[in-house]
């Protein structure tokens, strides 16, 4: 029982939404959030076609192993991981359901584990790369790589948005329970409270998305006043924001050797 209680602690919406906002807040301590930006966006460029370089189930293996490494350096989203391997299993999982009616459901899975192997090397490297930049720093890498402010405005404005509709999605759920009445008996398998909770969760996303839309129209007209448009084109404001990056030796260290090291496993492997 004592597992059952910890695990349903983990699964909790407190404790889902304080790792996501862990996540995406509170990296600055991990290794790749001390990189340059702009070296970790190339490094995520490299790797998004790295891994359709190679068939080999083992050399695969070798890449997730390496950017797993990295996304546990990075302390990546326990909520996300679970998200990311549970996708990965019922892809597997229908698969083998559906050619199981039409051929033979092990050589199936077998035929799609490369395939799916280089996917689950993609999202890795993405949750790694993405999980260590805070909305600042990625907002000057892309700005940097000649991104138009306006884009890296809009990401750093839905990483600003992001702990503001938790809590208002939560306040707005705990509304809804309080003024509606629970059912009195929870039926077989608990169906009743669950379609409950269903029933509340769909009432207050709409109320939600009302209120995003109204707080985006106050944030555009309170930056219009203070001259957002106008800075757009101001060079002296783009050199004073990109002013703090630096590609130093440990950034092409870490370039150099993510290289090497898909060297080493494509050789040994």
């Amino acid at each position: 029982m004592r597992y059952l209680d910890g695990l349903r602690d983990a699964a909790s919406v407190d404790a889902i939404k304080t790792d996501l906002l862990r996540t995406a807040y509170e990296n600055e301590g991990s290794f790749l959030h001390r990189l340059d930006p702009r070296v970790l966006l190339l490094w995520y460029a490299v790797f998004l076609f790295v891994p359709w370089l190679f068939y080999d189930t083992g050399v695969l293996l070798g890449l997730l192993a390496f950017v797993s490494i990295l996304a546990v350096l990075s302390r990546v989203s326990v909520f996300l991981v679970g998200v990311m391997a549970f996708s990965v299993a019922s892809t597997l999982a229908s698969y083998a359901v559906v050619t199981a009616f039409t051929g033979d459901p092990v050589a199936a899975v077998q035929a799609l584990i490369p395939f799916t192997l280089k996917l689950t090397i993609i999202s890795v490297s993405s949750l790694a790369v993405f999980s260590s930049m805070g909305p600042k720093t990625l907002a000057h890498g892309l700005r940097s790589l000649g991104v138009p402010r306006q884009f890296t405005f809009l990401i750093t404005y839905g990483y600003r948005m992001l702990p503001v509709l938790f809590e208002e999605y939560h306040d707005l759920v705990n509304s809804y329970r309080l003024r509606s009445a629970a059912p009195d008996s929870p039926g077989r398998f608990r169906w009743r409270h669950y379609a409950y909770l269903l029933k509340l969760s769909m009432r207050a996303f709409y109320p939600m998305i009302f209120n995003v839309a109204k707080r985006s129209r106050v944030t555009v007209e309170a930056m219009e006043t203070r001259g957002f448009s106008h800075s757009l084109h101001d060079e002296a404001s783009a050199e004073l924001q990109l002013a703090d990056l630096r590609i130093r030796p440990v950034d092409v260290g870490f370039f150099a050797g993510s290289l090497a090291v898909v060297a080493a496993i494509a050789l040994l492997l």
